[in-house]
Order: structure tokens, then sequence, then C-alpha cells
């Protein structure tokens, strides 16, 4: 049973819950964040029914954190944080010093963080690279409001599996790989902590729904290969699958032709039947599909497998499961961009909660 029970004024939080939260903030002002999160559980457990999210901020890589409990109430967040002596108390984090708006600095010459962003062209002109932002943010809400916990056996597991699944099989592979990206072990914790934490949340939105899926309808889990060609307008898209259907010449033979003649963007792509829509029911090899609406893409089919449900085939249905759920969050997300012209930003925001379309799936 909690020691303390939580008073809702409306308000604020009652009297034990922030005198126990301010006491948890001193005891884990040295600490990292997988140990904070670990004495979370207690406080959580303590006050069960209050709802808590920790968060921080690194000083710097391989230096100390400070860290922030956000407890929301009816009408608002209440905010509490704990500054040791010599540190720098959470407001004033931000004005700490100019150097922090610094991205890089190149023989000297620095460039700011409003700098670098003008650079990112992408951002505005590919909606994935926006989406994978917002889904980073989302996820991470997720697991704050509903922590994933880990013991010192399964951090373990998760740093061997992460280690081999990149070639990292020996100590020395492993530390150069950490050093070329600046971080130290308790950093590549870090990283493995939120890789097991999106697997475990994975685990449970999606629960059992891929057995499901295909046992209903196997057949739309064969596996394609399929040659996606993205073109400049959607006028030339249409031109291109009238020659791909009269042309009758090998798939990749054509691909060539259409990026060399007529400026496609040719990619080789592995999916399911079903992410090709309704017109791939009965695709076979040589079959052309597209394009769909105002898509400028058109998918030949190269090879069709058919279904398999090994480990491989569940972990893909599973993945785009969760893909579904994370663009249903992204639709009902107030996205706030706080750099970006209104132009911009109003697209980007309008893409985010545009449903998927067969000719994009295909492109992905």
């Amino acid at each position: 049973m909690p020691s303390h029970s939580v008073v809702h004024t409306g308000v604020l939080p009652s009297a034990g819950l922030l005198a126990d939260v301010l006491a948890y903030l001193r005891r884990i002002s040295d600490l990292e964040p997988a140990e904070a999160r670990d004495l979370l559980g207690d406080l959580r457990a303590q006050h069960e029914g209050a709802p808590m999210r920790l968060v921080w901020q690194r000083d710097h890589p391989g230096g100390g954190c400070h860290y922030d409990m956000l407890i929301p109430v009816a009408d608002g967040t209440v905010s509490i944080a704990f500054a040791p002596d010599r540190a720098l108390p959470w407001p004033l984090r931000g004005s700490r010093n100019s150097g922090e708006q610094v991205v890089v600095r190149v023989n000297g010459m620095e460039v700011a963080m409003e700098q670098a962003m003008a650079v990112l062209d992408e951002l505005w002109s590919d909606a994935s690279v926006a989406s994978r932002l917002v889904d980073a943010a989302l996820v991470a809400q997720e697991l704050s409001d509903d922590p994933v916990d880990l013991s010192a056996a399964e951090l373990q597991d998760a740093l061997d599996a992460f280690r081999r699944a990149r070639g990292l099989l020996t100590v020395e592979a492993t530390r150069a790989w950490m050093t070329e990206r600046g971080l130290d072990h308790a950093g590549l914790e870090d990283i493995v902590a939120q890789e097991a934490g999106i697997a475990r949340l994975r685990r449970r939105v999606v629960g059992d729904r891929a057995d499901g899926l295909f046992t209903a309808q196997p057949r739309s889990y064969d596996r394609l290969c399929a040659l996606s060609l993205r073109y400049p307008r959607p006028e030339a898209a249409r031109a291109a699958a009238g020659r791909l259907r009269s042309g009758g010449a090998d798939p990749l033979a054509s691909a060539a032709a259409e990026t060399l003649d007529h400026g496609a963007d040719a990619r080789l792509r592995r999916l399911f039947r079903a992410e090709l829509g309704l017109g791939a029911a009965n695709a076979a090899p040589g079959d052309v599909l597209g394009p769909y609406g105002s898509e400028p893409v058109v998918t030949q089919v190269v090879e069709v497998r058919p279904a398999v449900f090994d480990d491989a085939t569940r972990r893909e249905i599973e993945q785009r499961l969760f893909d579904d759920w994370l663009a249903g969050r992204r639709r009902e997300a107030r996205v706030e961009w706080v750099w970006g012209d209104a132009r911009r930003t109003d697209a980007v925001n309008q893409a985010l909660r545009a449903p998927a379309t067969a000719g994009a799936a295909a492109a992905r």
C-alpha cells in the first residue's frame, strides 16, 4: 500500500507528494538517468495514481544531468527541481552561455542553431524527416507516462544484442564505435535502454494481433520485390506507366532507361502484397501498378514469393502495426514548430496528419 495518499486539489499536488518528490530529486542529483528511473518506480508505488514525468538535461557529453519532475494538474503543470551546490538552477540553464547555441565550429567559424536549421531544407521538403522527429517525441512521452523498467540482466542482454547487430564483437571495436560518436558507457546504456523500451512498447501496443492478421489473410503477406519509380510530376508518372506496360523489357533494364532518359528516382523495395493496395491483389512479376491519384509513383513487380509466417514476417507485421499506431498519434498530436515560417510548418503538419496512400506505401 502507498505510504501517502494523493490529494488532488485541482490546483496543486498534495504536500506529501511535493515533499517526497523533492527528496527524490535530491537523492538522484548525482545519478545517471538509468539509476534515476529505477528509483522512480519506488516513488510511483508510494504515490499510486499520481501522474509524474521525469525530464533531464545533460550538461555535456559525459557530464552530469540536471533533473526536473513534471506533475500535470487540472489547470496546468507543476515543475519541481533541485540544484545541488554550485549547479545552475533549471530556469537559468537556457541563458548559461551563448556557446550552447553553437552547433559546430569550422576553422573557427561558428554555425549557430538557427543557421543549421535554415540549411536543413530536407525537413521541409521530405515529411518523413519531420515524422521521425515527431514520432520520437511521441514514443518518449508514452514511455515517460508508462515507463519500461529493465533489470540489470535485461539491460546486459540488450547491450549484447545491440553490439551483435552492429558487428561490435570485441571490446576494442565497441570502444572505437563509442569514441566516433562521443559516447561514454553511460551514454551507450541510455541508447540501448531507449531501444529496449521502444521494443517493449511495440509489444505492448501490438499484442498478438500479428498472428490473427496473418491467419485471416495470409496472401496479403506474400513478399514482393518491387521497383518503385518516382517522377518529378504526376503526368510524367502516367506517361511512364504506359511505356512500362507496353515495353515488355526486363524491369531492371526499364528502370535504368527511366532513370537516365526520364529523370525517375528508382528504388528496389521489399514489400508485403497488401502494402501496394487492392491493385496488387493478383499482381505477378512484370505487372505495373499506379500511379495512384496525384502520387507521381509507378511500381513494377519484379518477384513474388508466397507468404511464410516466420520470425521475420512477424516482426515486420508488428512494426507496421506499430507504425499505424504512431500515425494515429501524429494525427491527434499538437505539433508546434519553434523555427520555420508558417507556410512550411503548416505544410509539414498537414502531411503528418494525411493518411498513407497505396502509392506512398510503395515508395517507402
